[in-house]
């Protein structure tokens, strides 16, 4: 079984809904594939202790979610030119050059912006949406009728400006989110429980592109918009079409980047296992 360090785990130091179900769905998919998770590392860690932890790993997959733009945390970015390592289910915006891409075994974006920024630095970069999509837990929420006529979340820019899915149990947020009959989404994955939970909503701009670049691969950009005035004055009424084939063309390209980190691992462990046979005849 193919050893993994997760890094970036954001559902160990986040109470953000999204951050814990990515950490949810991270788990249930190496399970699924057969990938056993040895340690998992937050954002900020110490090397030092890290260390024996990634030594042993088949295979080290930094979970990018929303870290790294504007020249932000390119720590993680470093580990591959250490250890054989993935970097999955990111934002990259706005971060110069970054010759550790070039050391990666595997790279996925969570939309298409951030894929084709890092396909400009000269590597290929797969486009798998975020990882909530395929979340069980998501999925499987019951509720009273909805009986909200407009959710309104916040976002980074404007905390204020609606309610939090930050700080409440993921249970909570997502009966709130589940009562609205519309959203309008300043959150990245209040959106994607929006499109899940088959919620008519529109989104506006947060603090990277990240949104509009799903928006724009979802065919529904134009429900995106620049402020919360005109996202709320352009919730739409109904459900947009391409939403629902987005969303389980999503689950599907969740799992097939799964089972190609599993291929990855596994061919990572046997070359391991030669080298050590090697050394030892």
């Amino acid at each position: 079984m193919p050893k993994i360090v997760l890094v970036n785990d954001t559902s160990l130091f986040n109470t953000h809904f999204g951050c814990q179900l990515v950490g949810q769905t991270i788990r249930e998919q190496c399970a699924r594939v057969g990938m056993h998770i040895l340690s998992a590392l937050p954002l900020k860690f110490d090397l030092r202790l890290a260390k024996p932890w990634l030594d042993r790993a088949d295979l080290v997959i930094i979970n990018g979610e929303g870290s790294i733009h504007h020249g932000r945390n390119s720590h993680l970015l470093d580990l591959a030119k250490a250890y054989p390592s993935a970097l999955i289910n990111c934002v990259f915006q706005e971060n110069g050059s970054q010759r550790a891409l070039q050391n990666f075994l595997y790279l996925s974006a969570r939309e298409s912006l951030s894929a084709a920024e890092i396909a400009k630095q000269g590597v290929d970069c797969q486009i798998v949406p975020d990882l909530i999509f395929a979340s069980s837990l998501l999925g499987s929420i019951v509720a009273p009728p909805a009986n909200i006529p407009l959710g309104i979340t916040d976002n980074v820019t404007n905390p204020l400006c609606g309610f939090s899915p930050k700080s409440d149990l993921v249970y909570n947020t997502l009966m709130k989110l589940k009562r609205c009959k519309t959203l309008c989404a300043g959150r990245f994955h209040a959106a994607i429980a929006a499109a899940v939970m088959g919620i008519p909503f529109s989104t506006w701009e947060s603090n990277t592109w990240k949104t509009q670049g799903m928006m724009i691969d979802m065919g529904i950009e134009h429900l995106h918009f620049p402020t919360l005035s005109q996202a709320v004055a352009g919730v739409p009424t109904t459900m947009d079409p391409k939403v629902k084939p987005f969303v389980l063309g999503a689950r599907k390209r969740i799992r097939t980047m799964f089972n190609q980190l599993n291929q990855i691992a596994s061919q990572t462990e046997q070359n391991s296992l030669l080298l050590r046979q090697t050394k030892a005849a």
